[in-house]
């Protein structure tokens, strides 16, 4: 989000770190087990400069866990798949009443 900085980038490593350190229960094998992939989307662009920071500040088994999905990606998976993509919000149907109120 900031372009001089890397502080959100940072946040976003320390939080995919605690992430994929986390067990979590999976109701299959009716056990703890760890998370074995984590997604990053966002809704406007992961830069290129970004990605590569994460990558290189995780070991390699970490580094192939992460998967990014960022706008571009997101309305990819529109055009390849039969969906409707979703259309921009109506404004709100107001119905006015004219009838007399019957007591």
């Amino acid at each position: 989000m900031t372009k001089g900085s890397q502080a959100n980038v940072a946040e976003i490593h320390n939080q995919v770190l605690m992430m994929l350190g986390h067990e979590i229960f999976d109701s299959e094998l009716s056990r703890r087990v760890l998370v074995d992939h984590a997604f990053i989307v966002a809704g406007g662009e992961i830069t290129k400069a970004a990605r590569n920071w994460i990558g290189n500040k995780l070991d390699q088994s970490k580094r192939s866990q992460i998967l990014f999905m960022d706008r571009e990606d997101i309305v990819n998976l529109f055009v390849v798949s039969p969906l409707p993509a979703p259309q921009m919000p109506r404004a709100s149907y107001d119905p006015v009443f004219d009838d007399p109120i019957p007591f």
